[in-house]
C-alpha cells in the first residue's frame, strides 16, 4: 500500500525467537563468498560466487577444481564495494524454448572501466562449464563511485531476468544533486530491472534482450518529458544488495542498504517509488552533513512503505547496520519458521525472521558472520553466506 512520507516513525518491536536453531558450517575455507545458488541438475551441487570473479561448485566433497565460472581477468574487486556479486542460471526449460544454449548470467564491476556489467556466457550442461570466450553483453551501467552497485541477478519465476542496481553513489553531494539518480526514471542507476534476454539475435552483442511488454514503466515519461527507461520495474533504492521471489505468489522482497540511520525490506510495488534520496526508511532524510531535508516536498510525497525498517545501531542497539536478504523458508525440518522471510546483516551478523501475514518480527540469532547472502538449498534448505570464507546451513537446534 502507498503510503504518505512522514516525519519519523517508532522502533520495530523486535520478539524473541520462537524457534530455536542453529548454524551447521558446511564450508570455512572459501575465498570471499558473496551468494549461492542451487544447480538445478538434481545433484544438490551448488554454484558459489567469490567476489574475486569465480564461481565455484561445491558439494558435499568439496569445492570442484575447475570453476563453474571464471572472470578473473574482466572483474575488478580493487576499491570499496567492487567484485563479482551474482549469478544466475538459465533455467533449461527457458533456453530451449528459444531455441538456444543455457546461458549463466553474472553481473560484475569490470576491471577497465569501472562499469557495473551484466553479461551471459554459454552453459555445457554436461561439464557444468560456462565459456566466457563468448560472452553476450546484456547491460552495462557507468557509475561514479566504487559503492552501492547492487549486483543482483536471478531468473524469477516468469522467466525474466531480474537485476539489481545501486545508485553507485557514496559522497553526501550527490544528495544535492536534481534529480537524485535514484528517482531519475532515465537512469538504471537505483533500480530494480526486469528484462527478456538472449531474444534479440542482430549479430551484434549488444543489448541482446527485450523489454518485456508489461513492464510497468513501458511509454511512460521522465521527469523532463522524455521516455523512461523501460527496462525499470520500480525504482528508488540506494543498494539493494539481495532480492529474492516468494516461491507461492511471486512476490519480490529485496532488502535495500541504509545510509544515515536506517535498513529496509520492501516487498517490491510494480512502477513503485521505494523513496530513496527523498526518504530513508519510515523518515524524510535529511542531510548527514548540514540542516534541511534532501527533498523538502518529501512529507507531502507518496512513497511505498518498507515491510521493515530496522534503526541503526546509535539508535537501536538491537537494530542492523548493513542489511542482506534473504529468503522464504520452505525447509520441512524447519517446522514454524516455513513461510517466513528471513533477512541478516553484515555487521552485526544478526538474522531474523518476518512472519509476512501478522508482520512479527523475531531476532532468530547472532550467527558472529559478516552475512553476504541468505539463500535456498535444492531440497529447500536455508543456506548462510559469510565474507569469512563460510557458508553453513541453518538446522532446528536439539532440545
Amino acid at each position: 500500500m502507498l503510503v504518505a512520507a512522514r516525519a519519523a516513525l517508532p522502533l520495530p518491536e523486535i520478539h524473541p525467537a520462537s524457534v530455536a536453531v542453529e548454524l551447521q558450517v558446511v564450508r570455512d575455507d572459501l575465498a570471499l563468498p558473496v551468494s549461492v545458488v542451487a544447480l538445478d541438475d538434481g545433484s544438490g551441487r551448488l554454484a558459489l560466487t567469490q567476489l574475486e570473479g569465480i564461481v565455484a561448485i561445491v558439494d558435499d566433497d568439496g569445492v570442484r577444481s575447475e570453476p563453474l565460472l571464471d572472470l578473473r581477468s574482466r572483474v575488478t574487486g580493487r576499491e570499496g564495494e567492487q567484485g563479482l556479486y551474482s549469478v544466475a542460471i538459465e533455467p533449461s526449460a527457458r533456453a530451449a524454448a528459444r531455441g538456444g544454449r543455457r546461458m549463466v548470467v553474472a553481473a560484475f564491476t569490470e576491471r577497465e572501466t569501472g562499469d557495473v556489467v551484466v553479461a551471459g556466457y554459454p552453459l555445457d550442461d554436461e561439464r557444468w562449464v560456462a565459456d566466457t570466450s563468448a560472452e553476450t553483453l546484456l547491460l552495462r551501467v557507468p557509475v561514479p563511485e566504487p559503492f552501492h552497485h547492487g549486483g543482483q541477478v536471478a531468473f524469477g519465476p516468469d522467466d525474466m531476468l531480474w537485476v539489481s542496481i545501486g545508485d553507485g553513489e557514496a559522497s553526501n553531494d550527490f544528495l544535492r544533486i536534481a534529480p537524485p539518480t535514484a528517482q531519475d526514471l532515465r537512469s538504471l542507476r537505483g533500480k530494480l530491472l526486469r528484462i527478456d534476454p538472449f531474444t534479440v539475435d542482430d549479430g551484434s552483442d549488444t543489448t541482446a534482450y527485450r523489454v518485456p511488454s508489461d513492464n510497468p514503466l513501458v511509454g511512460a515519461s521522465a521527469h523532463d518529458g522524455s521516455p523512461a527507461a523501460p527496462e525499470i520495474w520500480a525504482y528508488g533504492f540506494r543498494n539493494p544488495w539481495r532480492f529474492t521471489f516468494h516461491p507461492e505468489t511471486g512476490d519480490v522482497f529485496l532488502a535495500d542498504v541504509g545510509n544515515d540511520r536506517w535498513e529496509e525490506i520492501n516487498r517490491v510495488h510494480a512502477g513503485g517509488n521505494h523513496g530513496w534520496p527523498s526518504r530513508e526508511g519510515p523518515e524524510c532524510q535529511t542531510f548527514p552533513d548540514g540542516p534541511g531535508l534532501v527533498d523538502p516536498t518529501c512529507p507531502e510525497r507518496s512513497f511505498v512503505e518498507p515491510l521493515v525498517a530496522l534503526a541503526h545501531l546509535a539508535l537501536d542497539p538491537r537494530g542492523a547496520q548493513a542489511v542482506t536478504g534473504g529468503t522464504v523458508v520452505r525447509d520441512p525440518a524447519l517446522g514454524a519458521l516455513n513461510g517466513r522471510f528471513l533477512f541478516g546483516d553484515f555487521v552485526t551478523g544478526r538474522v531474523w525472521s518476518l512472519d509476512l501475514d501478522d508482520g512479527r518480527l523475531e531476532l532468530l540469532l547472532d550467527t558472529g558472520m559478516p552475512l553476504t547472502a541468505i539463500a535456498t538449498g535444492h531440497a529447500g534448505e536455508v543456506l548462510l553466506v559469510g565474507l569469512n570464507g563460510v557458508l553453513a546451513r541453518l538446522v532446528a537446534r536439539e532440545p
